[in-house]
């Protein structure tokens, strides 16, 4: 049982139970101003000391204030153990006894007159009420300032701003998927105050616009650790279902390319894949022998190096792992897989700077601009590079729309683990975009 340390004060917690009870602030000078409203000076408060909430009107920040000697009351248990006390120690009165009973169709308007206790006890539980109204409002405000996909969904331009994604309903199509794997979550603990389609909208945004991690808490009204929790596992399960379940080692072939190639790449029916290679910024973070590996000449700082490929109708249909900057093209062709899945009478078309005709598939050709003989091109060589040039233009464009994914300008080092995967996201979702081919007839 709790008591109330206030002299003249008996409530209890036993039969108060609405009113909560308050111990002594361990500040010193917070503790003797306690003392000396509640007319305790000599008294030294311990652990088990508690003053109750009908003296804190104004809440416990304010210390207590309301006292039966201030305000002409006496708090509600005071009042009723007085009350009786009184009841007990009048003698009826000559008044009292010769007073007749009421008949049964009498009503007393006394008896139906709430108590002053009761009457206090109700401000009490309505100062509570009206605190804990004033918390919830709070805590719906800011409820309301988080960002969600609902205010989003109703505007594609704003959509494709974010997400990169060209309408809501290709954001809800990644949200079925998603809902159908069992997430594990990069921390081992499950996000579950934020919705899946919110959880989806956070990772996109910080593929398309490459948002800092304070400013993703800030904006999903969470903390940074649970924006880093989100964004690993949501784009790791997004790696699994689009690019390993779609396609990883799915290069259509050239007869399927046929069913949909555009008028520039009519000249090359025969053409499967249009190759070229990607830069993404890396983060001068890594030791000397490692930074040499990076180091782009073309660019002229250290980067990572990606081989894309593209189908004639605009779609990228293959991207390797990441490789250190100063790899060749050459030797990325030659490792990271794509020549395994050519076959016979497949073209390759690409730039002058993939000398790959030694290491390419029994009849696979090459379909390369042409080098100017006696330093001087040859009529026949102009239409030929001017052909290529306008089929081999769309895999640029390709890249083009790879790199609204604004982290691929430089993938920050805390995700260098991921880096791959990111890319392969990256990649998937363009080809989510709306499609180039009506831009190439």
């Amino acid at each position: 049982m709790v008591q109330c340390c206030v002299p003249c004060c008996y409530n209890r917690n036993d039969v108060n139970k609405t009113i909560p009870y308050y111990r002594f602030p361990l500040d010193e000078n917070e503790k003797r101003r306690w003392l000396q409203v509640i007319r305790r000076k000599d008294f030294t408060p311990n652990h088990n000391s508690r003053v109750c909430g009908w003296h804190f009107p104004h809440g416990k920040a304010a210390g207590p204030s309301r006292f039966a000697w201030n305000e002409g009351k006496a708090p509600p248990d005071q009042i009723s153990q007085t009350a009786k006390r009184k009841k007990k120690m009048l003698p009826a009165t000559a008044e009292d006894e010769g007073r007749s009973e009421p008949s049964p169709g009498h009503v007393n308007t006394a008896q139906q007159t709430p108590s002053t206790s009761d009457v206090l006890v109700l401000q009490t539980e309505n100062d509570m009420l009206r605190k804990e109204n004033e918390k919830l409002k709070q805590e719906l405000e800011k409820q309301k300032q988080s960002f969600s996909f609902s205010q989003i969904s109703s505007h594609p331009d704003r959509v494709n701003y974010y997400t990169g994604l060209p309408n809501a309903a290709t954001v809800s199509f990644l949200e079925a998927l998603l809902s159908k794997v069992d997430l594990q979550y990069h921390f081992d603990w499950n996000v579950q105050n934020m919705p899946l389609i919110d959880q989806l909208l956070l990772t996109l945004m910080k593929l398309r616009l490459n948002c800092g991690v304070l400013d993703l808490s800030t904006r999903f009204n969470c903390c940074r650790a649970t924006v880093t929790n989100i964004f690993i596992t949501i784009s790791s399960a997004l790696h699994d279902i689009l690019y390993v379940g779609m396609m990883a080692n799915k290069i259509p072939s050239r007869l399927k390319d046929r069913t949909s190639l555009p008028e520039c790449f009519q000249p090359f029916p025969n053409c499967r894949i249009v190759l070229d290679c990607t830069e993404v910024a890396a983060s001068n973070t890594e030791s000397l022998d490692t930074l040499s590996h990076l180091y782009s000449h073309y660019k002229g700082f250290t980067t990572h190096k990606a081989l894309i490929g593209m189908a004639p109708n605009g779609a990228i249909t293959f991207v390797s792992d990441l490789y250190g900057g100063s790899t060749s093209d050459k030797a990325i062709t030659a490792d990271c897989g794509v020549l395994q899945q050519l076959e016979a009478g497949d073209m390759v078309m690409a730039d002058k700077s993939f000398t790959i005709h030694d290491i390419l598939p029994a009849g696979v050709s090459l379909n390369v601009p042409t080098f100017p003989v006696n330093e001087q091109f040859t009529t026949e060589e102009v239409n030929h590079n001017r052909l290529i040039a306008s089929a081999r233009v769309h895999v640029e464009r390709s890249i083009q729309r790879l790199k609204t994914f604004h982290i691929l300008s430089c993938i920050p080092y805390q995700y260098k683990k991921h880096a791959n995967k990111l890319l392969k996201v990256c990649v998937c979702l363009t080809n989510l975009q709306t499609p180039t081919l009506r831009e190439m007839a």
